[in-house]
Formats: structure tokens, C-alpha cells, sequence
């Protein structure tokens, strides 16, 4: 009986698994969009002249600040 129990264990474990990797892929893009939108809120309209005037991640382009994709 103790046979059975560990290897029912073990194939729950087994199926389980790749179910958590996904789950954990999916909190990680919802986290970097959620990430992504706070910043373009906060930083909507901001001027620029050169793209050092920008934040990280972003570039100079017509005067404002473009996130890059």
C-alpha cells in the first residue's frame, strides 16, 4: 500500500510541475506589463532634446520620450 501511495505521489508531482512553470511564466509577464503601463502613466509627456534626457528604456523621438519595444 505504501508502494502505491509513493507512486501516485510521485505522478502528481510529475504532472504538476510543468502546470507551476507556467503559472510562474504567466506572473512574470502579467508583473513586466503591470510594470510597463505604471511607468508610461507616470511618465507620459516628458521632453527631450537627446535620448541620455529620457529614462532607461526609453528614447528621444519628435521631442518626447518613447518607451522602446
Amino acid at each position: 500500500m505504501k508502494r502505491l501511495r509513493n507512486c501516485t505521489l510521485a505522478l502528481l508531482i510529475g504532472f504538476c510541475t510543468p502546470l507551476l512553470i507556467w503559472v510562474g511564466a504567466g506572473c512574470a509577464l502579467y508583473q513586466s506589463r503591470k510594470q510597463k503601463e505604471l511607468l508610461k502613466q507616470a511618465l507620459p509627456n516628458v521632453a527631450c532634446s537627446i535620448d541620455s534626457d529620457c529614462p532607461p528604456g526609453f528614447v528621444c523621438v519628435s521631442g518626447q520620450c518613447a518607451l522602446v519595444k
